[in-house]
């Protein structure tokens, strides 16, 4: 019997493949701010259950450092925004997006005793933005064009997402648009007030989105997909989070990973609740294009082949 027993583990040993034991490691790149909450959310619930994939990730603070990742293979994949990818994809990135991060999620933030209350206030400011393709410098020349102004009137500078709350306390800027916490922390410290957030620029639109190096990808679908359908389940953990609780579980994992005081990472997410969405993360090319559209509009992207940027068999 143990001769038998030796042999069935021998056999186990040599000819099972390793494949079949051993996890696929994906290594993904996002930043601190709360767009990025699936990420964070599936990592800290799921990644231990996971069958087939490994996710390990690694926080950048600059957007240009995680697509010079991407680019360089650095990491696998990278929760990154949409206009942003679209450029790395026009100049010869071989990425593809699998999923939305999230919808809405940004809000122009200005200081709290400006005389800045609607587009044409902003004439002539000094407009902070986190990247010159930022998908939130189209969504800013969106809302100016509704009183008939546009990027040119704006003197749009960038500044680094941690350090817009200081710069304008300091003065140097009289306007910040950004992605959550920011806007919600300004707030909370009095140092500013929101003029407008995205969500009534344009509903529902797409900012952050997930994409994977297209090598990566197409030796490793299986995994790609148990980590997608993980990212979608979290999607709808902190919507519920969002209704039956004060964020308890969100705001501690936010805290882990992201660094935020949990009174800012619930003021960000729920005040109001539809501030950012994480329930509907389909990448639907309608959607993505009328990003597109205002991105080339403002003039920081070219048009973009969304058919073959997008890979949206992994949704289910």
């Amino acid at each position: 019997m143990k001769i038998k027993l030796c042999l069935i583990f021998l056999f186990f040993l040599f000819f099972i493949p390793i494949s079949v034991f051993a996890k696929t490691t994906i290594k993904v790149g996002y930043l601190p701010i709360l767009d990025h909450l699936t990420l964070v959310v599936s990592h800290e619930r799921d990644n231990e259950k996971f069958k087939e994939v490994n996710v390990e990730l690694k926080m950048f603070k600059r957007w240009d450092d995680m697509a010079g990742a991407l680019n360089a293979g650095v990491i696998d994949a990278g929760f990154i925004l949409s206009t942003v990818a679209m450029d790395m994809f026009n100049t010869g990135s071989d990425i593809k997006t699998v999923l939305l991060a999230h919808r809405n999620g940004s809000a122009i933030t200005v200081k709290k005793d400006s005389d800045i209350h609607s587009a044409t206030g902003l004439k002539d400011k000094k407009v902070a933005i986190p990247h010159r393709k930022a998908t939130h410098v189209a969504l800013l020349d969106k809302y100016l064009r509704k009183e008939g102004l546009s990027l040119k009137n704006v003197d749009a500078t960038v500044v680094d997402p941690p350090y817009m709350e200081e710069s304008m306390k300091l003065g140097r800027i009289d306007a910040f648009i950004v992605a959550e916490p920011f806007g919600a922390k300004a707030h909370l410290h009095g140092v500013g007030r929101v003029l407008v957030l995205t969500k009534d620029i344009i509903d529902n639109h797409v900012e952050c989105i997930v994409v994977v190096r297209n090598q990566f990808l197409k030796q490793n679908i299986s995994a790609v997909q148990e980590w997608v359908e993980s990212l979608i389940r979290s999607g709808k953990f902190i919507e519920k989070d969002k209704r039956e609780t004060k964020l308890n579980s969100v705001s501690a994992i936010a805290k882990k990973y992201m660094g935020h005081d949990e009174e800012v990472v619930r003021e960000g997410l729920k005040n109001p609740t539809d501030r950012i969405l994480f329930d509907n993360l389909n990448p639907e090319i309608s959607d993505f294009q009328k990003i597109a559209d205002i991105a080339v509009q403002a003039g920081i992207i070219e048009k973009v082949d969304l058919e073959g940027f997008i890979d949206s068999r992994f949704y289910k």
